[in-house]
């Protein structure tokens, strides 16, 4: 499936705000349920990218909650 993702890199929207907060919500319910795996992070930021909201904006303000959540760690957010 070919997902044509927005290209602008101004402000979210509203529902890009809303899959952050939902993203945000998901990974402390993997925190608190049984720690976040590498593995946990991949599946969640692999299930954001393929919604069609998802801009490079948004995935910035992932990159930038995961260093928040687990310093130290890289991550790679291609698009392909």
């Amino acid at each position: 499936m070919d997902v044509q993702h927005p290209l602008d890199d101004g402000p979210l929207s509203p529902e890009q705000a809303r899959l952050l907060e939902q993203f945000r919500q998901r990974v402390d319910a993997r925190i608190s349920s049984h720690g976040l795996t590498s593995d946990d992070v991949a599946a969640l930021v692999k299930e954001l990218r393929e919604h069609p909201d998802v801009s490079r904006q948004l995935m910035a303000e992932l990159a930038k909650e995961l260093q928040r959540l687990l310093p130290g760690q890289r991550f790679s957010f291609d698009w392909d």
